[in-house]
């Protein structure tokens, strides 16, 4: 197994609500999406998110990717910090591209995983979510905080 080193983002952030905030590090990766049926690829910075159950990006995505009618298929609503039924997913057959140089984004040397990704009806605050069905139960995911960096190991 290999582990790829991926830099943390670190984004500053005093607010007035949080004065004792001084910065935060985001977990970002820049992915790619690639719909088999007719080979289009969208290029997605995406959220590790160890919280959430399934990797979902904003519709646009689906659009880049071909797939006209993301909503012609079964509703899954859920909630998350919006509080409950606070956006619908639409699941749809993609592969993952995990680039494994941050700052090469070749899919020759992507890690593939094929997987059901949510396209969602309300946009969120990033490009996607990588949460633990279809991504992290692919990868053992290692943070390692104080040197801003976290490494993700691909299992399968």
């Amino acid at each position: 197994m290999t582990a790829y080193r991926f830099s943390y983002h670190r984004v500053v952030r005093p607010t007035e609500t949080e004065p004792h905030l001084r910065f935060k590090n985001e977990p970002l990766l820049d992915i790619g999406l690639l719909n088999k049926k007719n080979g289009k690829i969208a290029k997605v910075m995406t959220y590790i998110d160890t919280g959430s159950q399934w990797c979902l990006f904003n519709k646009q995505y689906a659009f880049e990717l071909g797939i006209k009618n993301y909503d012609s298929v079964k509703p899954h609503i859920f909630g998350g910090v919006g509080g409950p039924n606070a956006n619908t997913a639409y699941f749809h057959d993609i592969t993952l591209l995990v680039y494994t140089e941050p700052n090469n984004l070749n899919q020759a040397t992507a890690i593939r995983v094929d997987t059901k990704v949510g396209f969602c009806s309300k946009d969120f605050g990033f490009g996607g979510i990588l949460g633990v069905c279809g991504f992290l139960d692919h990868f053992i995911f290692t943070a390692n905080i104080p040197q801003c960096y976290f490494m993700l190991e691909n299992i399968l």
